[in-house]
C-alpha cells in the first residue's frame, strides 16, 4: 500500500498523541513495526511565533523517519504558513487535525469543532494544499454529537480539495473514547471517496485488523494501545509479546531517552505515564506503579526499574 509516497509493507502507523509521541515513543515503536509516525499536535500559532515548545515537537534524530506532522488551527492562512516551515524541515507529509476532542482545543473551534463548520474545513485543507508539495492529510471524527454525524459529507468536501487521505476515528467528539467506535460509519465513509482512508480508534490485536481490512481500512493507526507498549506492532504482525527483561530494558531505554530530550529533573515525570502499560499483566503491576509513581528522582525510578525480577511475564489479572 502506499500513503504519503511511501511504500508500506502493513500500514501499521503510530497516531499522534499529544504528550506521548514525542521522539523516544517513535523510535521504539518503529523498532517492532511502526512504518509511519506522527509529531504530537503542533498549533499553527505556536510555530509561526517560535514559540518554545512547539518548536521543540519538531526535533527528532535521525532515525525518526519517514514522520508525519500534525497541526491544528482555525485560520487557513496560519495553516498554510506553517504547513511550509514543515516542509521547508524535512517531513514526508502534513495532518491537519479535526478530530481533536479536548476541552482547550475545541474551545478554540479547532480540532473536533471543525466539524461543525465544514466550510472552515474546507479552507483549511484547501489552504495547505495549495501551500506545499508534501502530501497531506486530514484526522477526522464521525461528528459533533450523536445528532450531527457528518464524516461523509465532510470527507466530500476534503476530498475536492486534494487530500491526499483520511483519518477516521469513527466516535463522535461527545463520545470522546468511550464506547464502540462506529464501524458501520467506516464502511460507508470508505466507500463514499476515492482515496485512501486510515481506520483509528481501539486498534490493539491482529483480529482488529483483519475486521477493519474486511471494510476496507487501507491503513491501521495505533494510538492508546501503544502507550508503554511499543511491541503492540509485533503482536499486530503476528509476533510474540514481551520478557520481563524485554519490558525492563525497553522502560530503561525509554526513560534515558526522555531524559536526552527533557533533561533529568523532568524525565522521570513523563516516564511515569507510560510505567502502566509497561508493567500491565506482570506479577506484582500494581504494586510497582504505586512505588514508581511516588519516585522522587530520576535515579530513583531507574533504580526500581533495574529492580524488576527476570523471568517470563506471568499474566495475572489485577
Amino acid at each position: 500500500m502506499k500513503l504519503y509516497d511511501l511504500d508500506l509493507a502493513r500500514g501499521l502507523l503510530l497516531a499522534p498523541l499529544s504528550g506521548y509521541t514525542s521522539w523516544p515513543m517513535r523510535v521504539l515503536s518503529r523498532r517492532f513495526g511502526a512504518e509511519l509516525c506522527y509529531t504530537e499536535m503542533i498549533s499553527a500559532e505556536g510555530l509561526l511565533r517560535n514559540t518554545r515548545n512547539t518548536l521543540s515537537l519538531l526535533n527528532r534524530p535521525e532515525e525518526d523517519a519517514p514522520l508525519v506532522a500534525q497541526i491544528f488551527t482555525t485560520s487557513p492562512r496560519y495553516a498554510a504558513l506553517a504547513a511550509r516551515i514543515i516542509e521547508d524541515q524535512g517531513f514526508d507529509g502534513i495532518d491537519i487535525n479535526m478530530g481533536c476532542p479536548v476541552k482547550k482545543i475545541v474551545g478554540k473551534g479547532a480540532g473536533a469543532a471543525l466539524m461543525r463548520d465544514i466550510p472552515l474545513a474546507r479552507s483549511l485543507a484547501d489552504a495547505v494544499v495549495n501551500a506545499v508539495r508534501i502530501p497531506v492529510s486530514v484526522k477526522m471524527r464521525a461528528g459533533w454529537d450523536s445528532g450531527s454525524v457528518n464524516a461523509v459529507e465532510l470527507a466530500a468536501a476534503l476530498e475536492e480539495t486534494g487530500v491526499h487521505c483520511l483519518i477516521l476515528h469513527p466516535r463522535t467528539r461527545t463520545a470522546m473514547y468511550k464506547g464502540t467506535p462506529q464501524w458501520d460509519l467506516f464502511a460507508t465513509l470508505k466507500q463514499s471517496v476515492s482515496i485512501p482512508v486510515v481506520a483509528s480508534g481501539d486498534i490493539s490485536t491482529a483480529p482488529d485488523l483483519e475486521r477493519l481490512g474486511t471494510l476496507g481500512a487501507d491503513a491501521f493507526m495505533v494510538g492508546r494501545s501503544a502507550v508503554g507498549r511499543p511491541w503492540v506492532f509485533r503482536e499486530l504482525s503476528g509476533g510474540s509479546g514481551p520478557s520481563v527483561d524485554e519490558r525492563r530494558e525497553l522502560m530503561l531505554e525509554h526513560l534515558d531517552m526522555l531524559g536526552d530530550l527533557y533533561g533529568r529533573d523532568k524525565a522521570a515525570k513523563f516516564m511515569k505515564k507510560f510505567v502502566s502499560g509497561y508493567v500491565r499483566g506482570i506479577q506484582g503491576a500494581s504494586t510497582f506503579r504505586s512505588h514508581a509513581c511516588n519516585a522522587a528522582t530520576f535515579e530513583d525510578l531507574k533504580g526500581m526499574i533495574k529492580a524488576l525480577p527476570a523471568g517470563p511475564v506471568s499474566v495475572i489479572k489485577e
